[in-house]
């Protein structure tokens, strides 16, 4: 077991690779799945009541309309219709909104709607402290919007009939629902973040480290001595490809704790079996990065070649999984392509064993999935490496064919 021994010692040797892509990487998950809103926590939502303050100079059907419908909106606080006062209640904080209605709005309103005209303005004042003042205008606009449409849909009926209709249209709203998927628990949603972020680090840490080792095991020198020694080739093979596995397990081992103490509450939710469940379907994942670090020794490649196609992989791999921006915000293209990536059918399995024992079958396809999607990886590299093995810069029959 002399090979296996070097080949942990050398990943022991660049302890700064394991520090950022296991440490740091999962840090970084920790701190990015903290700052999302998963939901389901909430006991209702309760809009923010703006104090606001009407000046009604028109006294008509609309402008009191208006003013009805900004209590709902808000708190109203009485000002008195003078210059000095106005200023006074926004400079002081009374008000976040102060709307002037000029004479004549009502009338001039319906009039230019029915014409096709722009209406008469409304004089808006915002308080310099809060942008709630904009948000209450921006919902006036809206209704306001309702009363220009329905004076345009009855032409002949009176103001107060059109304020009306548009009451009742304002006063619809729609009827909004927590739905939870089926078969998993709301709590648990950090944690299986948690998880799919983690096939980012995972890919990292196991690329470079596995393939440092290989890499290690491509020098020319070494190479020569092994070729001498009573060696043979598969167990040689066999010792490099063990350290891998233990690296690996390794690597899954640490995340894997880092996510279940960080987020202990989410992982309480879970059932035994569904825990279970997820961290094996991420250890089968590991085998992926493994199958392409054992790639990357076959072609040859060294420490920075290592470092760049694991950080590039990892991240491509996780944003086409869904990791960064979810799959049903991108294109058709996109998704179609997503479903020919390992780390979307990481994600499919963990969302199966969310669902229990009755996706089982559909958590057992996906992880034979990404079990033959790392066959298919490896299976590249013993070509490579068999076509590398027999070229002319390797020494091989190649060279000996070569015109000297």
């Amino acid at each position: 077991m002399q090979a296996f021994k070097c080949a942990l010692k050398v990943v022991a040797q660049h302890p700064i690779y394991l520090l950022v892509y296991v440490g740091f990487l999962s840090m970084m998950g920790l701190f990015i799945t903290g700052g999302l809103n998963f939901g389901g926590t909430s006991d209702g939502y309760e809009p923010v009541q703006t104090p606001f303050a009407v000046i009604d100079r028109d006294q008509s059907d609309l402008s009191r309309a208006v003013g009805a419908f900004l209590e709902d909106q808000g708190t109203s606080v009485a000002v008195a219709d003078e210059a000095r006062a106005c200023q006074d209640a926004v400079a002081t904080g009374q008000v976040d909104y102060l709307l002037v209605i000029p004479a004549g709005f009502g009338a001039d309103f319906l009039a230019a709607a029915r014409d096709g005209a722009e209406g008469p303005r409304l004089a808006a004042t915002f308080s310099y402290s809060s942008l709630s003042g904009v948000l209450v205008d921006t919902q006036l606009n809206q209704f306001l919007g309702l009363v220009r449409a329905a004076a345009v849909l009855e032409p002949t009926a009176s103001e107060a009939a059109v304020v009306a209709r548009a009451t009742a249209s304002a006063a619809e709203q729609a009827v909004v629902e927590t739905v939870a998927v089926p078969g998993t628990d709301a709590g648990a949603e950090p944690f299986l973040f948690y998880l799919k972020w983690s096939a980012y680090p995972i890919t990292v840490a196991i690329v470079v480290s596995v393939g440092i080792v290989m890499g290690a095991f491509n020098r020319t020198d070494l190479r020569r001595r092994v070729a001498v020694s009573p060696v043979t080739t598969l167990r040689l093979g066999l010792q490099k490809m063990l350290a891998g596995f233990v690296v690996s397990a390794a690597v899954w081992a640490v995340i894997m704790a880092i996510g279940l103490v960080a987020f202990a509450d989410a992982v309480a939710c879970l059932p035994a079996g569904a825990l279970g469940m997820l961290l094996n379907t991420e250890l089968v994942f590991t085998l992926v990065p493994l199958a392409m670090a054992f790639l990357l020794g076959q072609l040859g490649c060294g420490e920075n070649v290592s470092n760049t196609v694991g950080n590039i992989a990892g991240m491509l791999l996780t944003f086409l999984g869904g990791t960064w921006i979810s799959l049903d915000l991108m294109p058709e293209a996109v998704r179609v392509a997503a479903a020919y990536t390992p780390v979307y059918w990481l994600g499919e399995g963990l969302n199966a064993a969310m669902d229990g024992p009755t996706a089982t079958g559909d958590m057992l396809a996906a992880m034979g999935i990404l079990v033959l999607f790392a066959a298919a990886v490896l299976v590249a590299g013993l070509v490579a490496g068999r076509v590398r093995a027999t070229s002319a810069e390797a020494g091989g029959n190649a060279a000996a064919a070569a015109p000297r």
